[in-house]
């Protein structure tokens, strides 16, 4: 909260960051300006700065809820924006959301988490997310989603579920959805 007394001073902060030598305080300044940037600008400077700044799921953590539900959308709409040539920011955004998924798992926005690895294109990995308390409302989202998706996604959705089931042992479930599948491989499998 003391942080939005810093609001009029935002512009500032950012040329005052391109002067500091690199090093932790030039880090710790990038997430500083990141959070800041959450309401004073619409350019993804959020982002960019975060790109500069701490990357651990607890450094992201530390800024709240809000903070993190900002990011995941800025992620987002950079990821949509990419081109084919920008090999490297691509990444850059897969490995920051590995590191905010694990945050809305354990704050209970499943659905975000679920959401944000869709658009990056990254759900095959959901399940080493996933724990025992969430598996159920993560693959109920999963399997509701099917009907808004098209094909192959909405399979893909599907194999995510199964997968996660299997997990957590509740087989009535993943034979259900390997025969939405039509799946014969995975029905013999599961039974």
């Amino acid at each position: 909260k003391p942080l939005k007394f810093m609001i009029p001073h935002f512009d500032k902060m950012k040329e005052i960051y391109d002067k500091i030598p690199a090093g932790q305080v030039k880090t710790q300044c990038a997430d500083v300006v990141s959070v800041l940037a959450m309401t004073m600008s619409e350019d993804r400077e959020c982002l960019k700065f975060k790109l500069k700044g701490n990357l651990s799921t607890e450094e992201i953590e530390l800024w709240g809820h809000e903070y993190v539900r900002h990011l995941a959308g800025e992620v987002v709409q950079e990821f949509n924006a990419l081109k084919e040539e920008q090999d490297s920011l691509k990444a850059d955004l897969i490995s920051l959301s590995k590191l905010i998924v694990p945050s809305q798992m354990k704050h209970h926005a499943e659905a975000e988490a679920c959401d944000l690895l869709m658009e990056v294109e990254q759900l095959d990995i959901l399940q080493q997310y996933v724990d025992e308390s969430a598996y159920n409302r993560v693959c109920l989202y999963l399997t509701s989603c099917v009907p808004y998706v098209p094909d192959p996604e909405n399979t893909n959705l599907l194999h995510t579920a199964l997968k996660i089931y299997v997990k957590f042992k509740e087989l009535p479930q993943a034979m259900r959805l390997a025969l939405q599948l039509n799946d014969r491989e995975k029905v013999e499998e599961i039974f």
